[in-house]
């Protein structure tokens, strides 16, 4: 039988997918002969819900100090600073179709490229609006700038981006991060919301233990 697969739905844009990316890196680490890893961008904030940061700062600056006092992570100054200035356009949009171009044409990569992508906002303050900031962030990648940005521009890539939001709504997904376990046709959610490394760990250690004794 294939190895069952874990999904990891997250936003570019969401703050407790970013204190939960370590966690993620664990759980592949952990599991990596027993699990396969897929990330799909959720699509937090698209369209009519795309704004500037500032129209809701207070809401995310209260979220900020919940996600460091649970998670450890740490927030930069460089994204408070942007955060403050309040223009900043808050649009999932662009940095889920740059993870979707990364899992096409480097999905050995996705997991990784997730932390770095949210990184580069949350404690670099960088620009996840303009494309630029993903041909920088994908220079230790078997890629060239011209191929990424070829994909990225592509009418393919941003509907199957599109039709990945859908896919999340569909599969109850939507509250990020969220997991979904795949074994052979069957997906079901796993966990909404942020779980802590051990929680996680043990129910996978369980449920893959109960496959092996089924197969």
């Amino acid at each position: 039988m294939d190895k069952p697969t874990l999904i990891y739905v997250y936003d570019p844009l969401c703050s407790w997918c970013y204190g939960f990316h370590p966690i993620m890196e664990k759980l592949q680490k952990r599991f990596l002969d027993q699990l396969n890893i897929r990330v799909i961008p959720g699509g937090l904030a698209t369209d009519e819900n795309a704004q500037p940061i500032g129209e809701g700062y207070s809401t995310i600056k209260d979220t900020l100090k919940q996600v460091e006092n649970t998670t450890g992570i740490s927030f930069g100054d460089n994204f408070r600073l942007l955060a403050e200035e309040g223009s900043y356009i808050y649009d999932s949009e662009p940095g889920c179709i740059a993870q979707t171009t990364i899992n096409f044409l480097a999905p050995d990569y996705a997991l990784d490229f997730a932390g770095i992508l949210q990184h580069a906002l949350f404690n670099d303050g960088k620009n996840l609006n303009h494309p630029d900031t993903f041909t920088e962030l994908i220079t230790e990648y078997d890629l060239t700038p011209e191929n990424f940005l070829e994909h990225y521009h592509s009418d393919e890539i941003r509907a199957k981006t599109r039709r990945q939001f859908q896919w999340v709504q569909k599969q109850n997904a939507s509250a990020f991060p969220s997991l979904l376990l795949e074994i052979g046709t069957d997906t079901g959610l796993m966990s909404k919301g942020f779980r802590p490394y051990d929680t996680l760990e043990s129910h996978l250690h369980h449920l893959l233990r109960n496959l092996a004794r089924m197969s």
